[in-house]
Parts: C-alpha cells; sequence; structure tokens
C-alpha cells in the first residue's frame, strides 16, 4: 500500500471502504476506484491497531476490513520463528509464487497477502511497521522494504535473547538504518556475499532513501534480492515480496551501497 500524502479519515471513507459484504468474505482486487491511502511527508504512520479503532469507530465492526485482517492474522500462523530471517523471508516469497496452501482458494489468499493492495492497505504489509521502532517516518513512507526485513529479523528472535541491544528497526522503518548494521561483508570481513546476508542500496539524488533486502544469490556483478516492496512480476500492483536483479553497479535511481553480516541473521 503506498502512503505518501492523505488522511486517514479520507481512507476510512473512501469508495472503495464502505460497501457493504459479508464479514467473513475477503475482497478480489479492485482497480475501478480510489488511489491508495497516503500520509503527509513527517507524519507518524498509525499502527494496525490504531487503524482497527478508528475503522470501528466509522464504520462498525463489520466492515469488511475485519474480515480482511482475521484472515490475515490467521496466514500469518504459516510463519515459523524457529527460522532465520532469510527463510522467513523465502515463506513469503514462497506464498506469492502460489506455492503455499491445501487448496487453490487459499494459494491466492496467501499470495494476494504478499503485495500492495489497490483500494485497502493489505494488513500484513501495514504490520511489517509495528516491527519498527519509531515509526515516524522520513520522506516518502511509502517504502516498506526495510519494514519487512525488520519484521523478519524480529520475527526470527521471538524466542531468542537480545541481551539489551539496539537493533536497526529500533531507530526507525528506513532502509538507510542497515547501512551500518553489522559488518561490511567485502570491506570489513574481506569476504563474498553469501544467501542470507543483506544487500543495502543508497539512492543516487536522494541519499537518506534506498532500499534493501537479503542476499539469494549473487553471480559478478548481478544480486538477486528477496526483498519486500520490489516490483511485481506477474501482475499489476504497486509492490510486493519477490525475488529481483539488482546490480553492484549503478543502475537507474539506485546504487550499490554494500552487503551486511550480523549474527542475526545467520
Amino acid at each position: 500500500m503506498t502512503f505518501t500524502a492523505g488522511a486517514l479519515l479520507g481512507f476510512l471513507s473512501g469508495p472503495g471502504f464502505l460497501r457493504a459484504q459479508p464479514a467473513d468474505e475477503v475482497l478480489e482486487p479492485d482497480f475501478s476506484e480510489a488511489p491508495p491511502v497516503t500520509f503527509a511527508e513527517g507524519e507518524r504512520v498509525p499502527t494496525l491497531e490504531e487503524y482497527r479503532a478508528n475503522l470501528e469507530a466509522l464504520t462498525g465492526a463489520q466492515n469488511p476490513f475485519e474480515a480482511e485482517i482475521r484472515l490475515g492474522k490467521k496466514l500469518l500462523e504459516d510463519i515459523s520463528s524457529d527460522q532465520t530471517p532469510y527463510q522467513i523471508a523465502f515463506r513469503f516469497h514462497q506464498w506469492r509464487q502460489g506455492l503455499v496452501g491445501a487448496t487453490d482458494k487459499e494459494k491466492r489468499q496467501y499470495s494476494y497477502y504478499t503485495r500492495e493492495w489497490p483500494i485497502r492497505g493489505n494488513p500484513i504489509i501495514m504490520g511489517y511497521f509495528d516491527a519498527t521502532g519509531l515509526r515516524t517516518p522520513e520522506g516518502d513512507t511509502t517504502y516498506w522494504c526495510a519494514a519487512f526485513v525488520s519484521w523478519c529479523i524480529q520475527k526470527s528472535r521471538e524466542n531468542k535473547r537480545d541481551n539489551g541491544r539496539v537493533w536497526p528497526y529500533e531507530r526507525g522503518a528506513g532502509s538507510a538504518a542497515y547501512r551500518t548494521w553489522g559488518k561490511d561483508v567485502i570491506r570489513e570481513l574481506n569476504s563474498s556475499p553469501m544467501t542470507g546476508d543483506l544487500a543495502v542500496f543508497q539512492h543516487q539524488r536522494t541519499p537518506w532513501r534506498g532500499h534493501v533486502g537479503f542476499v539469494h544469490e549473487v553471480n559478478g556483478t548481478a544480486i538477486r534480492v528477496l526483498g519486500g516492496n520490489q516490483g511485481a512480476q506477474n501482475d499489476f500492483n504497486g509492490g510486493e515480496v519477490n525475488i529481483s536483479k539488482f546490480s553492484t553497479q549503478p543502475a537507474g535511481s539506485l546504487k550499490f551501497h554494500s552487503f551486511r553480516r550480523h549474527e542475526a541473521l545467520g
């Protein structure tokens, strides 16, 4: 879902939101109505529970969005914390590829919840921001790549002791927080990147912006990155969890910053 410049009330009362539906029905994509909700620069992104509270105050508990939230929580039961962050991220990739679910309907549901929705917010993507600390966006808060990485790390550490450490996701939801996290694989460790490391990129014209995801594979200058908020490959949407190709050479608006390794990723 895109968060850039709007208000929560407009989101809750938009044309795609108040249409009556059975409480347990999960809505299919609808590209015919309003654009996604947006938030102004510097405005704190509400948590999913805050969304719910405002929804119920304005539209009632039986609004169809409630059924979408319930289904999202049910689907997340598939994600185990007894895995590395990369393995957790890869499970979402399997969702997107239609590889999870006992029936065709379930496979479609899992896949649908790994990508941005055209009207309402995908509650699972919105929930990624709950894994980020201050949750006060800088600039355009449409970018959820770092929130996805942070959520996977936090999920992986649910049953582990952190010993009072401060994690990047406690300082916000931006990819820049990962530029100094752990060790630079090449410069500090004199090593080669491997699956499960992080690949960090920086915007060439707007330095505080960038991208971060998990290294899936590196072949020469080509990096295959497993991440969130990456371009759709199968059908139209603004961003999804997938494996996309990037480069260590400047390409488009991004330039490669570093590969990062940390014990929390292992």
